[in-house]
């Protein structure tokens, strides 16, 4: 419940951002500057919401190998590696995924907003 009231207060702050300065760049309201910069803001919500990290780590080892040539593998040392990255990620995970679920759920209704606005 507490995700969802942050949630709302991050739309509501985002678009009345958007109507004062609706009113301040045409001395109106006007509904499409409002709806296309809903939708920019929807989008890079939802960017903000992923672990960039993981992204960049995991599509880096694709792109160079899990493997280099010069270290055979070793399957024990490698799991033992993994087990202590899963670990220290579970403790790290709750504080992370707050945010991103907070970041997710505000993206998509700003987005559906500026859908109905435009």
């Amino acid at each position: 419940m507490k995700k969802i009231k942050i949630s709302l207060m991050i739309v509501i702050l985002n678009y009345l951002f958007f109507i004062v300065l609706s009113y301040l760049f045409a001395s109106k309201l006007e509904p499409s500057f409002i709806g296309v910069w809903g939708l920019l803001a929807g989008f890079i919500c939802l960017i903000g919401a992923l672990p960039l990290y993981k992204i960049l780590y995991f599509g880096g080892r694709g792109i160079a190998g899990t493997q280099s040539p010069q270290i055979p593998a070793d399957e024990h040392l490698y799991q033992k590696i993994h087990k202590q990255y899963e670990k220290e990620e579970r403790d790290k995970s709750g504080k992370n995924r707050a945010y991103q679920d907070i970041l997710t759920i505000a993206g998509f209704m700003i987005i559906l907003i500026a859908i109905f606005i435009l």
